[in-house]
């Protein structure tokens, strides 16, 4: 078995035993979310709008049917939606990385 195939495998375990639940385009996806988020108050807005980032890596081979998730667009987790701000170009690596942020609903 090849390097990337080895990695793929290992990956494949992580997201079986640490992924959770994430609705994006109408469908619900397993992803892993990242611990290192930040949560912090909307100072342009008066401190009043919590501020709140993270990671969500997909699993690339869920989304092969799809296009890769744009920046904009929304996807639900833990009962609370968030913006896509940011992507990893980095594709056929096994995962695909987005950086998302609450929405002032």
């Amino acid at each position: 078995m090849g390097f990337f195939s080895e990695i793929r495998s290992a990956l494949n375990e992580i997201f079986a035993e640490f992924s959770q639940d994430v609705q994006f385009r109408g469908k619900k996806y397993k992803c892993i979310i990242g611990e290192n988020g930040q949560q912090e108050v909307e100072l342009e807005s008066g401190g009043f709008v919590p501020n709140e980032t993270f990671t969500v890596k997909f699993k690339e081979a869920d989304l092969e049917d799809e296009a890769y998730p744009a920046i904009g667009e929304l996807l639900q987790y833990s009962g609370r939606t968030f913006r896509i701000h940011w992507i990893s170009t980095r594709s056929k690596r096994g995962q695909i990385e987005v950086w998302v942020r609450s929405i002032d609903k």
